[in-house]
């Protein structure tokens, strides 16, 4: 025990020497260059695989949101502005979305954009509610009053009018939806004229079933304007009927504007 303590020292020093000589010889052989460039390299390889595999996963799960979400929005998205650039007034139903907000799709979907698309939906719901409401009650119930106002007949069925015409000096006739011309303020005449082209001699035959079971007649084209002048007025004094023709402005707009924010989020991912 006396040896140990006495030539501790001795160790130590000895220890102390053997290691301050390695590392001389390990910096003066240039050794620590070299582990270090081999050191570094590691670190950049590590770090260069990493965020390539980070990014590769990124694009793989962006891909699959583009293709499983946006793709089927972008197509329902297409066939309401069309829709509403055309003034249909008709069911347009934001069903693709509605069916995500059901699954795990929802959650693929940005916060604030999700919110967006919700509103939107909720939106479409009160619009097709509404030109439901517009076609089959308000509507037919403004045409029916105007003919009791203007050729005091009580209409009881449903009213047509048939629009006869020449092209090519050949005769045609073609039954306008009175309904739709209405809601998007074409008069049926015109609805006619400027669908078909070398048309001639284009007359009303309008054509109202009455209560004995007969059918009264008119092809008087001033009475008629008479009659659609009143049911414009009473159209355009009805608040959801306001509300459609309004809201479809606007729908088309925020459309739009979320066809652009689809587009780029599907464009997205080809660029990571």
């Amino acid at each position: 025990m006396t040896d140990l303590h006495e030539n501790l020292g001795w160790i130590i020093g000895s220890i102390a020497t053997a290691v301050a000589m390695a590392v001389g010889w390990f910096i003066s052989s240039g050794a620590v260059t070299n582990l270090l460039f081999l050191l570094l390299g590691a670190g950049i390889t590590y770090f260069v695989q990493t965020k390539t595999q980070k990014r590769a996963w990124k694009r793989e799960y962006s891909v699959r949101i583009a293709e499983e979400v946006y793709g089927s929005l972008f197509s329902n998205i297409k066939g309401i502005i069309l829709s509403l650039e055309r003034k249909w007034y008709r069911h347009l139903g934001f069903d693709t979305w509605r069916l995500m907000q059901d699954d795990h799709r929802y959650f693929m979907v940005d916060e604030k954009f999700r919110a967006k698309l919700d509103n939107f939906d909720e939106r479409i719901e009160k619009y097709d509610l509404s030109v439901n409401e517009v076609t089959r009650e308000i509507l037919p119930e403004i045409i029916k009053e105007a003919i009791k106002e203007t050729f005091n007949v009580e209409a009881l069925k449903q009213v047509s009018l048939e629009v006869k015409y020449k092209q090519k000096n050949r005769n045609f006739s073609t039954s306008p939806n009175l309904i739709q011309c209405l809601i998007s303020a074409t008069h049926p005449k015109d609805h006619v004229l400027k669908s078909k082209a070398n048309v001639s001699n284009a007359q009303l035959d309008f054509k109202i079933p009455k209560r004995n079971g007969e059918v009264f007649h008119s092809t008087n084209l001033d009475k008629f304007n008479e009659f659609w002048s009143l049911c414009e007025t009473k159209l355009n004094e009805n608040e959801t009927c306001k509300f459609v023709i309004e809201e479809d402005e606007k729908l088309l707009t925020e459309a739009r504007n979320i066809k652009k924010e689809i587009v780029k989020r599907i464009e997205e991912p080809w660029k990571i």
